[in-house]
């Protein structure tokens, strides 16, 4: 594989009548490291092939020589059954949680029945959505999952198929939430089982746009593992669901960019990032439940998905220019957005050579990532550390590898 790609770099390199010294240059890499590269003596990174193949316009096919095969799909690649759940398997999921379940009857029912109730309910799921971007994700987890079960047993209570739909509905959205918290937690099996238990829900419900939601879900679970086949799979699925509105059918664009861009395939990517960006030029709706689904933290959506597309596609210039101004319109309290996307911006600068404001940015992104427990920043960070390797002779890059190293393992920063 290594000999592949390197005679492929160079035969690809000579054609395009560009020397070892200029394309060195251009790719911020050192001409010995590409040399070894090429005489199959190294093995190439997939940051570089990614470089690599957007300078030489290979269209993916040099990146593709050196793309990491993605973990299998715990179901195949077959559209997630949506059955409709019964009592039991509800209640056996609560009871999987260790929390105790058991509401008066009488009292379940009245309280079903009262309009207030749902009220607390919604407005108290806007604030753990506020709370999630400012805390440990175990610690707002351990609240959804009690109200989750709580409105599973009023659902149960209520004597009228209207109230048990809008119960059934904001449990399905403490569910799904419960699987962004768990992902972030760094548990993707909880996080995977939290969103097909809210799809389950939403059919129950008859509320065909969050079960949609929910493949958009697992699309972005399975770019995550960095399988490229199965987050564009998912993401078509999502866009194909008879129920997804242009919401649900905007973030599904938006991982099926990101799939596409993993595997460098630059027209798929755009066209996707241009059907979003039409999707959501009218707003954002509320959704089931009364929040809207997906990130609202970050102001313009599109431009900060677009930047983490760029650098993917082997564009670390352009994505940063992107990332910037996507977080410059970020407000200083979406802790979590800010992580994610300011670590793929460090990436970025790294990719360029600009040092100085690589440093500057991922020691922002440590003091944000640290308190709340980001396991996506956690993993764009362990990839600038990688990246990291060849600025050894940089003696700040020295001392960020460090504080990264403790962030990642939780231990202070002297």
């Amino acid at each position: 594989m290594n000999h592949e790609f390197g005679a492929e770099l160079r035969r690809r390199r000579v054609h395009a009548e560009i020397s070892l010294n200029e394309m060195a240059r251009r790719l911020n890499f050192s001409k010995g490291y590409l040399s070894k590269i090429e005489n199959g003596r190294q093995p190439p990174t997939e940051q570089l092939a990614r470089l690599a193949d957007a300078e030489l316009g290979a269209n993916g096919e040099l990146a593709a020589l050196v793309q990491r095969a993605g973990p299998d799909p715990p179901n195949g690649d077959s559209p997630v059954d949506f059955a409709h759940p019964n009592r039991r398997e509800v209640l056996a999921f609560g009871s999987s949680l260790f929390l105790p379940l058991g509401i008066n009857e009488a009292d379940a029912e009245t309280a079903a029945e009262d309009p207030q109730t749902r009220l607390y309910y919604r407005d108290q799921f806007d604030q753990l959505r506020k709370r999630g971007q400012q805390s440990a994700p175990g610690l707002v987890l351990r609240t959804i999952a009690v109200e989750y079960c709580t409105l599973v047993e009023l659902a149960e209570a209520a004597p009228y198929p209207s109230s048990r739909a809008s119960f059934e509905i904001l449990a399905a959205r403490y569910a799904e939430y419960a699987g962004w918290m768990a992902q972030e937690a760094g548990d993707n099996q909880s996080s995977m089982a939290w969103t097909r238990q809210s799809a389950k829900l939403a059919e129950s419900a008859g509320d065909q746009a969050l079960a949609a939601y929910a493949l958009v879900r697992e699309a972005e679970l399975a770019m995550y593992a960095r399988d490229a086949a199965r987050t564009i799979s998912l993401a078509q699925q999502a866009q194909q669901h008879p129920g997804a509105d242009p919401r649900v059918l905007a973030l599904a664009a938006h991982r099926e960019a990101q799939g596409h861009a993993m595997l460098n395939n630059s027209r798929d990517c755009r066209a996707a990032l241009d059907r979003a960006e039409t999707l959501l030029a009218n707003g954002v709706p509320d959704g089931p439940g009364g929040s809207p689904l997906g990130s609202t933290t970050v102001a313009d959506l599109n431009l900060a998905v677009s930047g983490w597309c760029t650098f993917d596609l082997g564009l670390p210039k352009q994505a940063a220019e992107l990332l910037e101004r996507a977080l410059a319109r970020t407000a200083p309290t979406a802790r979590r957005a800010r992580a994610m996307f300011g670590a793929r911006l460090a990436l970025a600068y790294e990719a360029t050579s600009d040092l100085d404001r690589m440093c500057e940015v991922a020691s922002q992104v440590i003091a944000i990532a640290q308190p709340i427990g980001s396991a996506t920043a956690r993993t764009e960070l362990r990839r600038l550390t990688r990246a990291m390797a060849r600025r050894h002779n940089y003696r700040p890059a020295k001392q960020l590898h460090v504080e990264i190293t403790a962030a990642l393992f939780g231990f202070p920063v002297s």
